[in-house]
């Protein structure tokens, strides 16, 4: 056995629906995996050559590329930096407009686990939520987390 571990990945096309910050980390776990994350960096290593580095800048672009549906690809088509592909994303899927912060609280605030939710289904639903408010610079502390996972309306009785 020679050591190598081969994986295959599938990674669901974004369609500009659904969340971008899981749908981002995956693409960038997927360009780690496969050596290209460096090319995310706004300028290329001293140690690197030029062809070499436009090189993993074309794969990096084309990995993106294929992670996107048809839709969303037609925004970025032009791109041949994965950084502008990845900051036009940003802008366009992650933005942090006081109306997205808005949007992402008021799903925060309003969320409520039915009477017959999994717990933990309800446990990710809220984890992805917090993990959206931070990625447009919105923290809650720990404590703050736990008290509204406790506190918000869930639709069971405890009583």
């Amino acid at each position: 056995m020679s050591g190598i571990l081969s994986a295959k990945f599938e990674i669901i096309k974004f369609d500009g629906t659904g969340n971008f910050g899981l749908w981002q980390r995956r693409v960038k776990d997927l360009l780690v995996q496969q050596g290209m994350v460096k090319a995310l960096l706004e300028e290329k290593s001293e140690s690197m050559e030029k062809t070499e580095w436009k090189e993993l800048e074309a794969k990096a672009v084309a990995t993106i590329r294929l992670c996107l549906s048809d839709d969303v690809m037609y925004h970025v088509m032009d791109e041949d930096s994965p950084a502008e592909v990845w900051k036009k994303l940003e802008s366009r899927y992650m933005s942090k407009s006081l109306s997205n912060k808005l949007y992402l609280k008021q799903k925060l605030y309003g969320l409520k686990m039915a009477e017959s939710a999994d717990l933990s289904q309800h446990i990710n639903v809220f984890n992805q939520i917090i993990s959206d408010l931070r990625r447009v610079d919105v923290k809650y502390e720990d404590e703050d987390k736990a008290l509204m996972l406790l506190w918000f309306p869930t639709g069971i009785s405890l009583v």
